[in-house]
Protein backbone atom coordinates (compact mmCIF):
# COMPACT_ATOMS: atom_id res chain seq x y z
CA UNK A 1 0.00 0.00 0.00
CA UNK A 2 1.48 3.69 -0.91
CA UNK A 3 0.64 6.95 0.06
CA UNK A 4 -0.78 9.09 -1.82
CA UNK A 5 -0.69 13.07 -1.70
CA UNK A 6 -2.07 15.77 -3.70
CA UNK A 7 -0.06 19.45 -3.88
CA UNK A 8 -1.13 23.00 -6.13
CA UNK A 9 1.58 23.75 -8.22
CA UNK A 10 2.20 26.57 -5.35
CA UNK A 11 2.41 24.23 -2.78
CA UNK A 12 4.98 22.41 -4.84
CA UNK A 13 6.90 25.50 -5.12
CA UNK A 14 7.25 25.90 -1.30
CA UNK A 15 8.22 22.65 -0.97
CA UNK A 16 10.89 22.07 -3.13
CA UNK A 17 12.72 25.80 -2.20
CA UNK A 18 13.12 23.78 1.51
CA UNK A 19 14.63 20.85 0.25
CA UNK A 20 18.87 21.23 1.14
CA UNK A 21 21.03 21.30 -1.94
CA UNK A 22 24.26 19.62 -2.50
CA UNK A 23 27.38 19.57 -1.50
CA UNK A 24 26.63 18.21 1.82
CA UNK A 25 28.63 17.50 4.57
CA UNK A 26 29.66 13.25 4.82
CA UNK A 27 28.01 11.97 7.43
CA UNK A 28 29.68 9.02 9.37
CA UNK A 29 26.01 8.06 11.04
CA UNK A 30 24.10 5.47 9.07
CA UNK A 31 20.77 6.69 9.75
CA UNK A 32 21.35 10.33 8.13
CA UNK A 33 22.77 8.71 5.33
CA UNK A 34 20.17 6.36 4.70
CA UNK A 35 17.74 9.32 5.62
CA UNK A 36 19.25 11.88 2.93
CA UNK A 37 19.37 8.95 0.31
CA UNK A 38 15.85 8.16 0.79
CA UNK A 39 14.66 12.12 0.70
CA UNK A 40 17.26 12.69 -2.36
CA UNK A 41 14.83 10.11 -4.79
CA UNK A 42 11.72 12.18 -3.22
CA UNK A 43 13.04 15.57 -3.99
CA UNK A 44 14.15 14.44 -7.32
CA UNK A 45 10.49 13.14 -7.30
CA UNK A 46 9.09 16.65 -6.89
CA UNK A 47 11.26 18.78 -8.81
CA UNK A 48 10.55 16.90 -11.88
CA UNK A 49 7.26 17.35 -11.32
CA UNK A 50 7.55 20.95 -10.69
CA UNK A 51 9.42 21.29 -13.48
CA UNK A 52 6.66 19.53 -15.67
CA UNK A 53 3.88 22.38 -14.02
CA UNK A 54 6.41 25.37 -14.82
CA UNK A 55 6.17 23.92 -18.78
CA UNK A 56 2.51 23.87 -18.49
CA UNK A 57 -0.15 27.00 -19.83
CA UNK A 58 -2.14 28.32 -17.02
CA UNK A 59 -4.31 30.50 -19.21
CA UNK A 60 -7.73 29.96 -19.04
CA UNK A 61 -7.12 26.43 -17.65
CA UNK A 62 -8.52 25.51 -13.96
CA UNK A 63 -6.15 25.20 -11.28
CA UNK A 64 -4.31 21.39 -11.52
CA UNK A 65 -3.58 19.52 -7.75
CA UNK A 66 -0.41 17.29 -8.43
CA UNK A 67 -0.28 13.75 -7.37
CA UNK A 68 2.36 11.91 -5.92
CA UNK A 69 2.57 8.37 -4.48
CA UNK A 70 5.62 7.25 -2.05
CA UNK A 71 6.08 4.20 -0.38
CA UNK A 72 5.78 4.25 3.47
CA UNK A 73 9.69 4.59 3.71
CA UNK A 74 9.57 7.66 1.50
CA UNK A 75 6.38 9.50 3.74
CA UNK A 76 8.05 8.41 7.09
CA UNK A 77 11.26 10.46 6.41
CA UNK A 78 9.25 13.22 3.89
CA UNK A 79 8.08 13.21 7.45
CA UNK A 80 10.83 13.63 9.54
CA UNK A 81 12.50 16.30 7.33
CA UNK A 82 9.83 18.65 7.46
CA UNK A 83 9.60 18.07 11.51
CA UNK A 84 12.89 19.54 11.00
CA UNK A 85 12.29 22.01 8.45
CA UNK A 86 9.51 24.09 10.46
CA UNK A 87 12.34 24.30 12.63
CA UNK A 88 14.28 27.30 10.64
CA UNK A 89 12.62 30.55 9.73
CA UNK A 90 10.33 30.73 6.74
CA UNK A 91 7.18 32.79 5.89
CA UNK A 92 3.79 31.98 6.83
CA UNK A 93 2.67 30.58 3.74
CA UNK A 94 5.41 28.05 4.00
CA UNK A 95 5.12 27.25 7.39
CA UNK A 96 1.31 26.43 6.54
CA UNK A 97 1.87 24.03 3.42
CA UNK A 98 4.75 22.47 5.62
CA UNK A 99 2.09 21.77 8.24
CA UNK A 100 -0.68 20.71 5.78
CA UNK A 101 2.00 18.20 4.10
CA UNK A 102 3.15 17.10 7.72
CA UNK A 103 -0.71 16.38 9.33
CA UNK A 104 -1.71 14.77 5.70
CA UNK A 105 1.24 12.20 5.53
CA UNK A 106 0.81 11.76 9.42
CA UNK A 107 -2.71 10.98 9.11
CA UNK A 108 -1.96 8.27 6.41
CA UNK A 109 1.21 6.62 7.96
CA UNK A 110 -1.15 6.00 11.31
Amino acid sequence: MKVNLKLSPMQLNALVHHFPKPPFTPEKNREIRVARSVLEKVSLKFEKKELETKRLPTRNSKPVKIKFSFEYYEAHYLEKFIEVAETFPMSVYDRNVLLYIKSNLNQQLS
